[in-house]
């Protein structure tokens, strides 16, 4: 906290009657207030020299301290400053040329050119860390799944179009954004690590997704299951133009869902597990024990009851002849994927719906709204990978600031290379660290 001591005019400080002048004599609180205080600083370093005072044999007759570790060789960018630069763009969104903007009222002029520049050089320090984030995110064993499209601006051999796609996976430990060119099921296959032959995964668990087709096939080798929101959906979008009576039976199925979602989240928190720690947001843990107890058993035959009304109501509804054709779609979208919507029956820990991704892509739709979309593929990757990290930090509470500025300066004290262990630096595992101070460096005599 830093004080600043308020002094009275001079004429109030002189005696009215004989025109001495009043002497300080201690201060007295007023108030406090927060000032919000940007600046941009030109730094210059020295090395500092030293001479030796002994005459020993084989020592160097001065030393000089070795220079700071440089991220970027003969960079103008401090690594605080490019720090600063992407939680502008990739945790606030700002367009580059917006950001170049505010630069430029501090008094720092850049081009756009120049910090693309230094961007680019940033990818493979951040490449190895995504990896590693991504390979976690795998061997999790559970997963929310969506994906958003991207604008990609540059021709791709064999794609007609500017339109790529931004996948969200979801998990506990990690928000991981993957930017593909494709919509279709080789990014799932890639991610899961499917094998044709076999038709299995390398990695398996639960996922819940909604109902695109992409996913589908991972069905016979993962529990697959479909979001119960997008259901809902189906029946609010029916209403606006219906009669009446269409009306009428879209609010009761609607009525139903929601009994649904109440007898759910009954379940779930008596069964929760209390000693464990909470996990991030749909997930949860259950504790077998608090299962075992007859309250449990309750609320899990009042929900076996409600999915199963729903079952009768939806096979009863198809069975009339004269059903509209907009009502029978609905339903039979209902039958087709029931296996996967009711799933979470038997498995409490599955979330009745996908709007978990659905709030982790909203980040990219943001970033699309503001900037469009990435003019190189390198700069989407770098969007991706900054996402990833920027919402993985957050979901564990780490200062994003600390965390990019410690690992930028192990990289730039590397070498200019990530950290070959980065199990430190995984987002869950990250402890905030003094930086190493650096050698210094022998002048001959």
């Amino acid at each position: 906290m830093e004080e600043e001591v308020v002094e009275a005019p001079l004429a109030e400080r002189i005696c009215p009657r004989c025109g001495l002048p009043f002497v300080a004599a201690g201060t007295q609180a007023a108030h406090e207030e927060i000032e919000w205080e940007v600046r941009l600083v030109r730094k210059g370093y020295r090395r500092q020299g030293y001479r030796r005072t002994c005459a020993c044999p084989g020592v160097p007759a001065r030393i000089v301290a070795a220079p700071p570790a440089r991220l970027i060789p003969k960079g103008l960018l401090s690594v605080g400053t490019i720090v600063e630069m992407l939680r502008l763009k990739y945790k606030y969104h700002l367009p580059l040329q917006r950001i170049l903007g505010l630069a430029q009222d501090y008094g720092l002029t850049l081009s756009a050119g120049t910090v693309c520049g230094i961007w680019q050089k940033l990818e493979p320090l951040f490449e190895p860390l995504y990896l590693a984030i991504i390979e976690a995110t795998r061997q999790s064993g559970q997963w929310l799944m969506d994906e958003t499209r991207w604008e990609v601006f540059v021709s791709v051999e064999g794609k007609a179009s500017h339109r790529w796609w931004v996948w969200v996976v979801v998990s506990a430990i990690s928000r991981v954004y993957l930017l593909k060119p494709s919509r279709g099921a080789t990014v799932p296959e890639e991610f899961f690590g499917w094998e044709e032959e076999s038709q299995t995964c390398r990695f398996s668990g639960r996922l819940m997704v909604d109902r695109f087709a992409s996913y589908k096939f991972l069905a016979v080798a993962l529990m697959l299951a479909f979001c119960w929101a997008h259901v809902r959906r189906d029946f609010l979008m029916f209403r606006p133009g219906a009669d009446a009576a269409g009306q009428d039976w879209a609010d009761k199925w609607i009525e139903r869902i929601g009994e649904l979602y109440r007898l759910n989240e009954a379940r779930i928190e008596g069964g929760r597990d209390l000693k464990a720690p909470a996990l991030p947001a749909p997930f949860v843990r259950m504790d077998l024990e608090r299962m075992k107890r007859p309250e449990y058993a309750q609320s899990q035959q009042a929900l076996v009851q409600q999915v199963a009304a729903l079952a009768q109501a939806r096979a009863a509804q198809l069975a009339q002849g004269a059903l509209p054709l907009p009502r029978r779609k609905i339903l039979e979208s209902l039958r087709e994927h029931w296996a996967g919507l009711t799933l979470f029956l038997d498995h409490p820990e599955i979330p009745l719906d996908n709007n978990g991704a659905e709030r982790a892509a909203r980040p990219a739709a943001v970033g699309r709204k503001n900037y469009y979309g990435s003019g190189s593929v390198w700069s989407g990757q770098l969007m991706a990978m900054l996402m990833t990290l920027f919402q993985t930090l957050a979901l564990h509470g780490v200062d994003d600031r600390g965390y990019l500025t410690a690992y930028l300066m192990a990289c730039a004290q590397s070498e200019g290379q990530a950290p070959k262990d980065l199990t430190p630096w995984l987002p869950w595992n990250f402890k905030a660290a003094p930086p190493v101070p650096p050698a210094a460096t022998a002048r001959g005599p």
